[in-house]
């Protein structure tokens, strides 16, 4: 398959379809809760067991580490539902049709996809007071581009950058345009690269260097929102340029930038300047 190449660590990948876009028609209920993404990544995590339990597990449960950090390299993006109402707490939808995008960068994990695990399926994402039912009725595969030293992306769901201070335990969510948020962003794709690859980056790749397009937009995500493990994520909407080293480009645009990718943080796609 022209598409597919052995690397040189030895790991298959594909280069032009690890991204897919999936267009979704409404089956049932019409209301989700504001903060659904962590619904959602339970949907996906259940619908990709069902497809193929052992890497399912191991994309729960281990992901790809490196000194006791641990990176999924799976992310995927809000919905994108053409018409909506906010009431309180909640999302009424008020279309029948609804888009979603999901990204791997491994090529075990397109697997699933390629075997149709997703196809005709029917996603049902919600709380205990709401819920919603999808049918996936057609599933694209978004051609890859070309990765080049300096390329421009819009987040198709937040970016979420932390700082910690490990004396007190503190942390700091930080905004696009905070000088350290850069820093730890070429910092984590460093992290995934040696998770992935096993190896250290290249000692004469630049560091990665951002540049905001837009105004950065916070969101707020609940994650397991009315439990005791309540935590609440500010991550941030924006477009961005980023210029640095190809594959760390592609790492993020792949398996999502930032942190809590598998949560639903990061997703991007590529946008070209006029």
């Amino acid at each position: 398959d022209q598409n597919v190449e052995l690397d040189p660590v030895g790991y298959y990948i594909i280069k032009k379809c690890n991204i897919n876009r999936l267009t979704l028609k409404l089956v049932a209920g019409t209301t989700l809760p504001c903060n659904y993404m962590y619904e959602l990544s339970s949907c996906l995590y259940k619908v990709l067991n069902e497809g193929n339990p052992v890497f399912a597990d191991w994309l729960h449960n281990k992901g790809f580490c490196k000194e006791r950090k641990v990176f999924k390299l799976f992310t995927f993006s809000n919905f994108h539902i053409p018409r909506f109402k906010i009431i309180g707490d909640r999302l009424l939808v008020l279309s029948d049709t609804a888009r979603l995008v999901v990204s791997f960068y491994p090529l075990e994990a397109i697997e699933a996809f390629v075997m149709g695990v997703f196809k005709d399926r029917q996603l049902e994402v919600g709380d205990r007071k709401s819920k919603i039912v999808f049918e996936v009725a057609a599933i694209e595969r978004i051609a890859e581009p070309v990765f080049e030293t300096k390329m421009c992306f819009k987040t198709l769901s937040p970016v979420f950058i932390e700082e910690q201070f490990p004396i007190t335990t503190r942390t700091l969510h930080l905004a696009p345009n905070d000088p350290k948020f850069a820093e730890l962003l070429h910092l984590n794709l460093l992290e995934k690269y040696r998770a992935f690859y096993g190896q250290e980056p290249d000692a004469s790749w630049p560091v990665t260097r951002l540049r905001l397009l837009s105004v950065p937009k916070a969101k707020t995500i609940t994650l397991k929102a009315g439990t005791p493990q309540e935590t609440r994520m500010k991550g941030y909407l924006f477009q961005f340029e980023l210029d640095g080293q190809p594959e760390l480009l592609r790492l993020g645009y792949d398996g999502g930038f930032g942190r809590l990718n598998s949560q639903g943080f990061g997703c991007v796609e590529v946008i070209v300047l006029s």
